[in-house]
């Protein structure tokens, strides 16, 4: 029970953290920087997927 309240309080407080920090930056970023992170990320999400597909076939 430990285990699962401490898992549970830690997620918490990093989610808190997360959503606080990008609240706080998010004047900082315009709409440009955003499509571009997205689009860098969206492809890191598909280059990862691709590795994972081709490590099924090898394994």
């Amino acid at each position: 029970m430990t285990l699962v309240l401490g898992v549970f309080v830690g997620s918490a407080l990093w989610w808190l953290l997360l959503s606080s920090v990008v609240n706080v930056l998010r004047s900082a970023f315009k709409l440009n920087l955003l499509q571009w992170l997205n689009r860098v990320s969206g492809a890191v999400l598909i280059m990862f997927g691709v590795v994972a597909l081709i490590s099924l076939g090898h394994g």
